[in-house]
């Protein structure tokens, strides 16, 4: 197995793209991290350490975060306290192992895959949007036409976007001419994005919006950017296609 040690401010961003950098693993990836520096007294580096040696000497062949006596799988965990010590959490996907006396692995960790050829291409060009009441459209047009190749939109709730005043709507379908995808995820740690459930989202999908389910920012990120990277032309097409299955556990099937 692997061990990689981590900054905690993007731990999250870089497993959940390795999770989908390397799909064909056989053996664990485990990053970890601190809240607080190796040197001092209280330090929780060296419990993580040793919990992500551990977990990297057993079966779980995923990308993993260890942190706090837990094994999140990668590409579902996400930073959520700055402060304490249980600083990642897994709000959709229960983890895969939990270190105590023992190490207690759960039964969803994916099975060993068959290797596959490293692919190393990524589209950077991709814009994270945070929607919020006043939230001005023509911000989002004017990244349309700077060469954006993807907008993941973080959504209220269940995937509701605005639709009346200031609306995103034609932004999605400007979008969707331009062949760039926008993909929609929640703003709610147990956020399950449903695009039928509300008028703003039925109106989303309707203009070629694309639901994440249940994927964390982070990882729906991470996603579009390497579908867009092996993508040679259909963009939204590749896009749509990808975010329909679960290729790492990163969803929950629809």
């Amino acid at each position: 197995g692997f061990v990689v040690v981590h900054g905690t401010d993007t731990m999250a961003y870089t497993a959940s793209a390795l999770a989908f950098l390397l799909p064909g693993l056989d053996r664990p990836v485990v990053l970890t991290g601190a809240q607080k520096p190796l040197f001092d007294v209280r330090t929780d580096a060296r419990t993580n350490l040793i919990d992500a040696c551990q977990v990297a000497t057993l079966d779980p062949p995923e990308v993993g975060v260890a942190f706090h006596s837990t094994l999140l799988r990668g590409c579902r965990a996400t930073k959520l306290d700055a402060w304490g010590m249980d600083a990642f959490g897994s709000p959709s996907c229960a983890p895969l192992a939990e270190l105590g006396l023992g190490v207690h692995l759960a039964a969803h960790v994916l099975p060993p895959r068959a290797p596959q050829p490293f692919d190393p291409r990524i589209e950077p060009r991709v814009l994270a949007v945070r929607t919020f009441p006043g939230l001005e459209p023509r911000l989002l047009q004017g990244a349309l036409t700077s060469g954006v190749r993807g907008v993941v939109v973080e959504a209220f709730g269940a995937g509701n976007v605005p639709r009346l005043a200031r609306s995103l709507i034609p932004v999605i379908d400007a979008a969707r001419g331009l062949d760039v995808p926008v993909v929609i995820v929640s703003q709610c740690p147990r956020g399950n994005v449903d695009l039928s459930a509300y008028e703003g989202g039925a109106a989303a999908e309707a203009a070629g919006a694309i639901s994440a389910g249940d994927m964390t920012a982070e990882a729906a990120l991470a996603k579009l950017m390497i579908t867009l990277g092996r993508a040679s032309s259909g963009r939204v097409q590749a896009a749509r296609d990808a975010f329909a299955v679960s290729l790492v556990g990163e969803m929950t099937p629809r």
